[in-house]
């Protein structure tokens, strides 16, 4: 078993759980890994949050709680309780018109983690909540427990060399989606580079509903989201001009997400071609295959004694690792190849 901890009880948080629950129930998640621990061996232990609408609740409860907006896939059994967290920089000016923060004493999070055994800890608090998150990647480390950074804050680059010391892994930032609009807008690019296209410029906006979404209409997070995907992308692409990001927020669409992507280039004798696409998603289901992935790849690195920020995971799995490949196609053959090596 895999004792899991998350920091977030957001949409993310209550499609994992969800999807977890199907995979004991024998319903399969495409495309995740086929390692020698299976996914119906994780287990959530323990769950911290802020909002006084999830503290105290059970998780199976809470992670339908407002503001949350993910639909209902299944009933979930879990008698784990939702912990009170503390808030530190989690609830801005924006952030403060949706979530009810609770007035319960926040818990000794280094020593939940510690009396739970966790293996891995989850981060998943919104974008722009660096010493909340560093926090908990800290406790993590004290607490002898591997941590996900799935948010934009830079965790593993300020803390990833306490980890490799420790030898325990530690994996950021800012989670890639399975499907989502930056992973898809840098494959149509390459594409298309693949075919001798020259890439003359390309933009992306996506619009959602979710609490993610509305947390970014803050200029500086929206900033912040914009250059992370905008340097993904550019990567994939030779000196083309990029522009993508968040563009607003639109509460009826709920956890949907729909992304518009246009690409500009010129192929023989100079001919222009343009690519408009839609692309219309989830956006918390396309959290769960990676993060069920990295769960149990967290877990195999420890057993392993591999620690820090390991580049073959974070290059494949996140948009702003610190190692970053040129493509795709490279990111996924490194990847690969560790695999290898790790996995017997």
């Amino acid at each position: 078993m895999i004792r899991v901890g998350l920091v977030g009880i957001g949409n993310v948080a209550s499609a994992l759980v969800q999807s977890i629950e199907m995979v004991k129930q024998g319903i399969e998640i495409p495309g995740i890994l086929n390692l020698p621990i299976k996914a119906d061996e994780i287990e959530i232990v323990t769950a911290f949050d802020i909002d006084k609408r999830k503290v105290g609740k059970k998780l199976s409860e809470a992670i339908f709680s407002k503001p949350n907006v993910v639909q209902k896939f299944v009933d979930v059994k879990s008698d784990v309780k939702v912990l009170r967290g503390p808030t530190l920089d989690g609830v801005d000016e924006q952030l403060s018109k949706v979530i009810e923060e609770s007035e319960e004493k926040p818990v000794n999070v280094k020593e939940v983690l510690k009396e739970n055994n966790v293996d891995v800890v989850i981060n998943l608090l919104p974008a722009g909540a660096d010493k909340a998150s560093l926090f908990y990647a800290e406790g993590s480390l004290s607490a002898n427990s591997s941590f996900i950074n799935a948010t934009p804050s830079n965790v593993t680059e300020r803390i990833g060399d306490k980890y490799k010391e420790a030898k325990i892994p530690i994996f950021g930032d800012d989670l890639l989606s399975q499907i989502g609009g930056t992973i898809f807008h840098s494959g149509i690019i390459e594409f298309l580079q693949k075919r001798g296209v020259k890439i003359l410029r390309s933009y992306q906006i996506d619009i959602a509903g979710n609490t993610e979404t509305f947390a970014t209409l803050e200029d500086w997070k929206k900033d912040l989201k914009k250059k992370i995907k905008s340097s993904f992308i550019s990567q994939r692409s030779d000196n083309a001009e990029i522009v993508a990001g968040t563009s607003d927020y639109v509460e009826f669409l709920g956890d949907r997400r729909v992304s518009y992507m246009v690409i500009e280039g010129e192929y023989a004798m100079g001919a222009k071609v343009r690519v408009d696409i839609s692309l219309k998603t989830y956006d918390a289901p396309n959290a769960v295959q990676p993060l069920i992935d990295l769960i149990r790849l967290a877990k195999i690195l420890k057993d392993n004694n591999i620690g820090g920020v390991i580049p073959e995971v974070c290059g494949y799995y996140f948009k702003n690792s610190p190692v970053r490949y040129k493509s795709i196609d490279e990111a996924k053959a490194r990847f690969d190849d560790f695999l290898k090596k790790i996995v017997k």
